[in-house]
């Protein structure tokens, strides 16, 4: 069920992790269970492979699809299915992308929020993004190098 007050967003935030792209890549395939915030079930490590992602005892619910995947450049995953029950909100057709750039050794990681939103809703979704992939994705990289090193 689409929200009649919803508007089109779009947010980009962005990391330098002193990891190479290839490594970087190959956690955002094969870990998002071990940063995303959520409940992760499925597979997103092959183009077209397709996860769920749940919260709050499944007042959150997202099916999403992996839509692109350029060998340590780009993942673009595509929500296929969503609900916020608690207000029935639904982002399906929201795309979340991650683009990689190499940088002196290290990897420049942009991650773009590109779909709907309620409106009124713009700086949690920052806030969530940020969350994300500013403090738990870049978490999650730190931590596996302190283990390597």
């Amino acid at each position: 069920m689409k929200n009649k007050n919803t508007t089109a967003a779009k947010y980009t935030t962005s990391i330098e992790l002193a990891k190479v792209p290839e490594v970087v890549f190959n956690h955002l395939l094969h870990d998002v269970a071990k940063f995303w915030p959520e409940d992760f079930e499925g597979e997103s490590s092959k183009l077209y492979d397709e996860f769920i992602f749940t919260s709050g005892e499944g007042s959150h619910y997202s099916k999403n699809k992996v839509v692109e995947l350029v060998p340590n450049r780009r993942v673009t995953w595509l929500v296929t299915e969503s609900i916020r029950k608690t207000d029935n909100f639904d982002w399906t057709g929201t795309k979340m992308i991650f683009e990689l750039t190499s940088k002196s050794g290290h990897t420049q990681l942009e991650f773009t929020y590109d779909g709907i939103i309620l409106e009124g809703e713009y700086d949690r979704l920052v806030q969530i993004c940020d969350v994300v992939i500013k403090e738990m994705l870049y978490k999650f990289i730190n931590d596996i190098q302190q283990v390597k090193n």
